[in-house]
């Protein structure tokens, strides 16, 4: 009897996760906190001094981005992610209210710990508004979102220009800074032009230029596989900064291949795998990266 009942509640507990994690994504908390971890690993790596105050405004910032990229691609949601435009619907204002007041609080908690990291979290802003309206038009320029590969190196450049140079702020070596922003923006552009394999449908039926809706999802595939091949010659030729995460460092090339085949050759485009396992990655190099510091702390006391 005891059986049944133990085994009874856990299938009634495992949905109430499922609704928790789904929650988590649509409402882009799930999206913050990889870029919170993403930035943790950062400080890591360049070997400076974590600073708190500046990993909240990362998951501040990604948040009130991401929250506001759902309130301006509803009609693009409600094909390739309904739960997400589910979410959305009728929450509007409590949704862009709560955005805003993320964004100034970010900027706010950046001030505080120097103009230059404000400065630094005004870039998601400017690259989103830049993106998303026409100030080019005078000049016979068509809208940033129009122009093919524009979304993905837009999002790509935000998120690596504030996970490499907020930390680098304390950075006294630079080539470790020639090496860290390239591989967030390689591997930030990979995830999104995977994201965009996942919403190709939509994007198509809205004529959304993005690199899979364009190429295809096979020749998006081969381009991906010579782009994370690029990034590994790039860790090769940086090698001797960065002896000590060689290892978590590695992990992440070889998880990058397989990610690529995998999300490039499934046909199960609506679940929440997409999520989990591409910007999950920040979090487990976050782990990871965390794990090495105890670890060499602890040898170092004995």
């Amino acid at each position: 009897m005891g059986t049944i009942i133990s085994s009874k509640s856990r299938r009634a507990y495992l949905p109430k996760i499922g609704d928790l994690v789904s929650f988590l994504i649509v409402s882009s908390v799930f999206t913050a906190f990889t870029s919170f971890m993403m930035l943790y690993f950062s400080f890591i790596v360049l070997g400076v001094a974590l600073k708190p105050i500046l990993l909240c405004t990362m998951f501040l910032v990604v948040y009130s981005v991401y929250s506001i990229n759902k309130l301006t691609d509803r009609e693009e949601d409600a094909i390739n992610m309904p739960a997400r435009s589910t979410f959305v619907h009728g929450n509007e204002r409590f949704l862009l209210i709560l955005a805003i007041a993320s964004y100034i609080v970010a900027l706010l908690l950046g001030l505080v710990e120097s103009p230059l990291a404000a400065g630094i979290l005004l870039v998601p802003l400017l690259s989103g508004i830049t993106y998303s309206t026409n100030p080019f038009s005078i000049i016979g320029i068509p809208r940033l979102k129009d122009i093919f590969l524009v979304k993905s190196f837009i999002v790509a450049f935000s998120w690596a220009v504030c996970a490499a140079f907020l930390p680098a702020l304390q950075l006294y070596d630079p080539a470790k800074l020639c090496f860290i922003f390239p591989f967030f923006f390689i591997k930030v552009f990979i995830n999104t032009v995977l994201f965009d394999v996942r919403d190709v449908e939509g994007d198509t039926l809205n004529s959304v230029k993005t690199i899979p809706v364009v190429i295809g999802i096979k020749r998006t595939r081969q381009a991906l596989l010579i782009i994370q091949s690029l990034l590994v010659v790039w860790l090769v030729l940086f090698s001797d900064l960065f002896n000590e995460y060689y290892v978590i460092l590695i992990a992440s090339m070889v998880y990058g291949y397989l990610y690529i085949l995998h999300f490039c050759n499934t046909s199960h485009h609506r679940d929440m795998s997409w999520d989990i396992l591409l910007e999950g990655e920040w979090i487990l190099m976050g782990i990871g990266g965390c794990i090495y510091l105890v670890l060499s702390s602890n040898v170092g006391n004995i």
